[in-house]
């Protein structure tokens, strides 16, 4: 699956840009809400819910009719929608301001049937399998680690430029719902981001309200392990199940649908002992013919897939500090190093020795 896949429901995009459920049309409580000066706030209330919407989505090549709930569209379609609104603002920090003014309200049946699980852990892993349905160029998930509690959200497909605009918007909102449900600010140590510092960089810490650190592995929120299984203060479960059922009645779905995603989503799983293209198959519900049918269809393949996910478990390790190229290669299957290198080469144009070095140059010249 790549950026011309249409895979994402535009029922669900429209959420992005639709802030009429959160918005109070004064300019003063606006400019309060976001925290952020601007010289004429009456004019980013017009832009953010006055943009005409049938050229907004004609621009981005969206041919769409109002009424149309069924439509799909691609990643390229939503990075061009996001590139209007931005540069129709002139805030290249549109992301951090518009997650900020998203409230679990906003979110529709989505924010409901998160909220209403039992625990933390739950809710979260709600949000894990709503974003793969809803919006799979980015995946959420958390870990347990150490004593520490993880939220992260990856890039699957790039949303380059504008990777940071989906990143802002995501963490910032979910930052702000935990706080809501946790009832403090306090369970946060820190949160991550996978990039180098933006221009806008101080006003993350603006709206996060504890440390916040760039270029690191991942873009993640990170809190104490044992809010895991705190109980949420709106635990309802026959609430969450109706909430999620009126979800995909009205918003219908098929990222999970596309074999290239399932496919690939389910290595990430068997990290370090991926599995043959058979027993993948049979795990998908298939035989081994009908996958590699299906998978030439979508103009991929198993190795394809299978080199995507190593390039990527790779790149994390190393961004993670690990060093081994030899741990690195036995962990993604590799039946030594030289087999590892020669791939890390044609993925990368980089030997692994080279990368490591280049990454150390970058990390020194952000030092000095």
């Amino acid at each position: 699956m790549d950026k011309d896949s249409p895979c994402i429901p535009l029922g669900h995009i429209q959420t992005y840009f639709d802030l009429r459920k959160s918005l109070n049309l004064d300019a003063d409580w606006l400019q309060q809400k976001i925290q952020f000066h601007v010289d004429n706030p009456h004019e980013i209330i017009e832009h953010i819910i006055g943009i005409d919407q049938a050229s907004f989505y004609r621009n981005a090549g969206i041919d769409y009719l109002p009424g149309e709930d069924g439509r799909f569209i691609n990643t390229r379609q939503v990075v061009a929608l996001v590139d209007q609104a931005v540069q129709a603002l002139r805030m290249p920090y549109l992301g951090l301001t518009m997650g900020n003014l998203m409230t679990i309200s906003h979110h529709g049946m989505a924010g409901v049937a998160a909220v209403t699980q039992t625990t933390l852990r739950e809710c979260l892993e709600v949000i894990s399998r709503f974003c793969d349905e809803l919006f799979p160029p980015l995946s959420m998930n958390g870990y347990l680690e150490k004593g520490e509690g993880k939220f992260f959200i990856r890039e699957e497909i790039s949303l380059a430029p504008y990777t940071h605009f989906f990143i802002e918007l995501n963490m910032v909102s979910f930052y702000n719902i935990m706080e809501k449900l946790i009832g403090s600010h306090d369970y946060t140590k820190h949160v991550t981001f996978a990039y180098p510092e933006p221009a806008w960089g101080n006003i993350y810490r603006r709206y996060f309200k504890c440390p916040v650190i760039f270029d690191q592995p991942e873009n993640a929120i990170v809190g104490c392990e044992s809010l895991a299984e705190r109980e949420l203060p709106l635990a309802n479960r026959l609430m969450a199940m109706s909430a999620e059922k009126s979800l995909f009645e009205n918003i219908p779905t098929r990222a999970m649908r596309i074999l290239p995603l399932r496919l690939r989503r389910m290595l990430m799983r068997y990290y370090g002992a991926f599995p043959s293209l058979e027993n993948a198959a049979s795990e998908l519900g298939m035989s081994g013919r009908t996958m590699r049918r299906k998978l030439a269809e979508n103009g991929t393949s198993y190795q394809k897939e299978l080199d995507n996910v190593r390039q990527k478990l790779a790149r994390e390790y190393f961004s993670r500090g690990g060093e081994s190229i030899t741990e690195l290669a036995l962990m993604l299957g590799f039946t030594d190093s030289s087999a590892f290198a020669k791939a890390f080469r044609r993925w990368t144009g980089l030997s692994p020795t080279e990368f490591l070095a280049e990454k150390e140059a970058t990390a020194k010249a952000h030092r000095q």
